[in-house]
């Protein structure tokens, strides 16, 4: 609980503009689905191949246990994220991390931010027959020694529609290694997502994101606001917020 309380006290450096503009942004909405925990399409934890509409905007901030962070973060922290998919067929994602760090002074806390990227395209949209196909790069422009999230993955997604209304999601892909600090191990990763009928703002979902499982759920309020929590093998819990609007039509 400490540890929470820290991190909450020391986010005051981030920039006031920045949150100011995530909570003016108050335009029309589109329905999506995010990775929540990253900020960028698909997930808990893993990415999907499912893609927004052209001109969707997405900022979150989300509180991450160890459990679910890279090896460089040996303690919980915090990440914020805005997300903007300039094309149905091509999304970007910028997102800042809390690192912990000791001052000139001896003082220990999170004084220092990781800078991290990704970058979504869907070469194959999804069909009647086929599933959609996405690939993508995570912290693709920084520093090779500090890519603590850095990986390249293809993903693929198909939805299924059942009794009246109920929709099931079908995630499956694999991460390559980019750097020498992934979050995620090289390999297979997947997950289902289930939106029941009665409930279109609800999503409960199960992944394996190669570091283990993640069992949660998301639910929107009104048309723009999403809060979701989840669990890593039930040895802890991580949630956050997040923001939606169309900006282009």
């Amino acid at each position: 609980m400490k540890q929470t309380e820290a991190i909450l006290g020391d986010m005051r450096f981030i920039p006031l503009k920045g949150v100011v503009l995530i909570l003016i942004l108050i335009l029309t909405t589109s329905r999506v689905h995010a990775q929540y925990a990253l900020g960028a399409t698909g997930q808990m934890m893993i990415p999907t191949a499912e893609m927004q509409e052209t001109g969707t905007f997405m900022g979150s901030a989300n509180f991450l246990p160890e459990e679910v962070t890279p090896n460089k973060f040996n303690y919980p922290t915090m990440n914020y994220s805005v997300d903007m998919s300039l094309f149905s067929f091509v999304e970007l994602t910028y997102r800042m991390t809390l690192l912990k760090m000791r001052t000139y002074n001896g003082r220990v806390g999170y004084h220092n931010q990781d800078r991290s990227n990704t970058i979504r395209i869907r070469p194959l949209k999804e069909s009647r027959y086929f599933p959609a196909v996405v690939i993508g790069a995570d912290d693709l422009f920084t520093e090779k020694a500090t890519q603590y999230w850095g990986d390249y993955y293809g993903v693929l997604t198909k939805t299924f529609g059942f009794c009246k209304g109920h929709q099931l999601a079908v995630t499956a892909g694999w991460y390559f290694h980019q750097g020498n600090q992934p979050a995620f191990k090289k390999g297979p990763f997947g997950g289902i997502r289930y939106t029941p009928a009665f409930c279109r703002e609800l999503n409960l979902m199960a992944e394996y994101d190669t570091n283990g499982w993640n069992l949660g759920g998301a639910i929107r309020f009104w048309k723009r606001l999403s809060v979701h929590v989840f669990t890593r093998e039930f040895t802890c819990v991580s949630a956050g917020l997040r923001y939606e609007c169309t900006l282009i039509h």
